[in-house]
Parts: structure tokens; sequence; C-alpha cells
């Protein structure tokens, strides 16, 4: 069974959220068998950054990313986060 990698794009609530720290609560919430890969900011407007981060997930999770946007939306910072793509990861 493959994984695959989702991109995700997380939007702070304002430029006052740390974002170090939101990416510390993504990777404690993560449930199995899913694993922070990697980590960027990307400028918004006006000194606000958006997280965006790389997760490896299974393949053949219920529901796709649901869970995944359903974990980070509930996170206290966090306005709203997308999925910008989603690659299987074939080895």
């Amino acid at each position: 069974m493959a994984d695959v990698l989702v991109i995700l794009k997380v939007y702070p609530d304002s430029d006052e959220v740390n974002l170090d720290n939101l990416t510390q609560q993504i990777n404690s919430r993560l449930p199995q068998g899913y694993k922070l890969v990697r980590k960027d900011t990307e400028p918004i407007a006006y000194g606000l950054k958006a997280l965006v981060v790389y997760i490896q997930m299974p393949e053949n999770t219920e529901g796709g990313t649901e869970s995944l946007e359903e974990i980070v939306n509930g996170i206290e910072g966090v306005s709203h986060a997308e999925v910008l793509q989603v690659t299987r990861l074939g080895f």
C-alpha cells in the first residue's frame, strides 16, 4: 500500500499566531500513520504569513483528506486550511 503527500495551506487568525507553535500543535494531533514531512511559510499580505505543511498519510484513508482538514481547522489560531495538492508516493 502506498502513501500520499498532502500539501496543506493553513491560514492563521492573525499575524500574532506563532507558526512554529502551530506546526507543533498540528504534528501532535496527527493520527497514527500520518507524518509531518516539511513546513514552509508563504507571505499573504501586510506581514501575515500562511503555514504550508507537507503531510504523508496512508492512501486508503476513508474520507480522503477530510479528517486531516477537520483536525487542522479545529486548532485554536487557525482561520482555515485548504488542500493545495495531493500526490501519490509510490516506491
